[in-house]
């Protein structure tokens, strides 16, 4: 008996192995878009909360290792009001096989943090090193959720010789592009 035929959405991102089985193709590059919410302990003036938005495009160079890239702006509602980030940094990602309609992943990046504030117009970039956990959520026509539950910002402030301690969250849609 002839099975049904699968629909576009679901043969674009699924692929048939030499033994006939199915198996869950990567996307070529993604792309996405978050809410991002940070919290970073501080020594000299009090924990702070900072959110903001960020954009990740991402570009898969094998089946489970792909690089990405990390913009994101961050702006603080407490302790310094008005103290904006900008944060520029990549790195590589490792995406893990998928689980039905999600697929874990972990990442790791290095770059830049610009830190401004509106009671003077100084610009202070320090270096800063970033991992963190997630899953990719499928929908469909390339389209899904990613959600970053635990992740980790170390910001080196130069000026003081110490590192500043960030705990991160993101959620947001994903576009993904497949062959």
């Amino acid at each position: 008996m002839p099975s049904a035929p699968e629909p576009a959405a679901q043969r674009q991102s699924m692929a048939t192995t030499n033994n006939g089985s199915v198996s869950h193709r990567p996307p070529v590059a993604s792309v996405a878009m978050h809410y991002n919410y940070m919290f970073q302990t501080s020594p000299y003036v009090g924990n702070r909360s900072l959110m903001g938005w960020s954009v990740v495009p991402e570009v898969n160079l094998t089946h489970r290792i792909g690089f990405q890239a990390d913009f994101t702006s961050l702006y603080m509602r407490g302790v310094v009001v008005g103290e904006k980030r900008l944060l520029l940094a990549a790195g590589p990602r490792y995406t893990f096989a998928p689980r039905s309609h999600f697929t874990p992943f972990v990442y790791g990046e290095g770059g830049e943090m610009r830190t401004t504030t509106k009671a003077n117009d100084i610009a202070d970039w320090n270096p800063v090193a970033r991992a963190g956990v997630g899953f990719d959520l499928k929908s469909f026509h390339g389209i899904g959720f990613q959600v970053i539950p635990a992740e980790y910002t170390g910001e080196k402030v130069e000026w003081r010789n110490q590192w500043n301690h960030s705990f991160s969250a993101r959620a947001g849609i994903v576009f993904n592009l497949f062959k």
